[in-house]
């Protein structure tokens, strides 16, 4: 159980994208327009959201709160709890430029937390980077490829593939033909094994039930599938598109 503790990784939502080609670059600035257009997109440089939900406990459905604060361009705060066995579990997850920390309590007792998860938090501020879409066409950040059209819960999407310059991770991204959202993302990761130690998976996330907040569409279902399993399923409420946020938000103490 205290492996699978350590293995636990907060949802990871998107990637990113650069012009690369003429069929990626089109795509992308559909996806630009039907998200509420680069204007209102730019706006805003930071978000706090939160969320509740089912994450995969030892093969067991269990019940998650947690919150999401952003600001660009590196800083990212995610907390999850969680109750199992009577035991109040907290994960927290911040980035600061380069300075990244995980802090797994169970109770009172903080538990020691892998080094190897670092890269996945790292990998967390891309999504979010990512999700403001406007950057996606910066090819100093991304590049990226064309693919072939796939399908996603029965209808056509069209796929561009995504390598961050950050970090050497290929993602695809699937965005729907119709509407021009984005409705699924996935890449490798990391998530815990059948024996709670920290293996690599193939992630899946699932984007839906979009809502406009400040005139932004923003996804507030989001089903997160491991190796073709479902781990994770969130909704997301509160939603705040901002300025700038408090730095105390993204303080580590070392």
């Amino acid at each position: 159980m205290r492996q699978w503790f350590l293995g636990l990784v907060a949802v990871a939502s998107a990637a990113g994208v650069a012009v690369a080609d003429e069929k990626a670059e089109a795509v992308i600035k559909k996806a630009i327009e039907a998200h509420g257009g680069a204007d209102a997109l730019n706006k805003y440089k930071a978000s706090k959201s939160t969320m509740k939900g089912e994450v995969s406990v030892a093969g067991n459905d269990t019940e998650f709160t947690g919150d999401v604060a952003f600001a660009l361009p590196d800083r990212l705060r995610m907390t999850i709890n969680l109750e199992v066995m009577g035991m109040k579990i907290s994960v927290v997850q911040v980035a600061n430029g380069d300075k990244v920390k995980r802090t797994v309590k169970v109770g009172d007792t903080v538990v020691p937390a892998e080094d190897d998860g670092k890269d996945e938090i790292r990998f967390g501020v891309i999504g979010r980077q990512v999700q403001m879409l406007t950057p996606l066409l910066d090819a100093t950040k991304f590049s990226v490829k064309g693919a072939d059209d796939a399908d996603v819960n029965g209808k056509k999407a069209a796929v561009v593939v995504v390598t961050p310059k950050a970090i050497d991770r290929e993602i695809k991204l699937y965005f729907d033909k119709e509407s021009g959202l984005l409705v699924k993302a996935g890449h490798k990761g990391r998530g815990p094994g059948d024996g709670g130690a920290p293996v690599e998976v193939y992630q899946e996330s699932y984007f839906s039930d979009f809502k406009k907040v400040n005139g932004v569409q923003v996804p507030t279902k989001v089903v997160l599938n491991h190796d073709g399993k479902k781990f994770m399923t969130a909704t997301t409420s509160d939603h705040e598109l901002l300025d700038k946020l408090d730095e105390k938000e993204f303080a580590i103490d070392d």
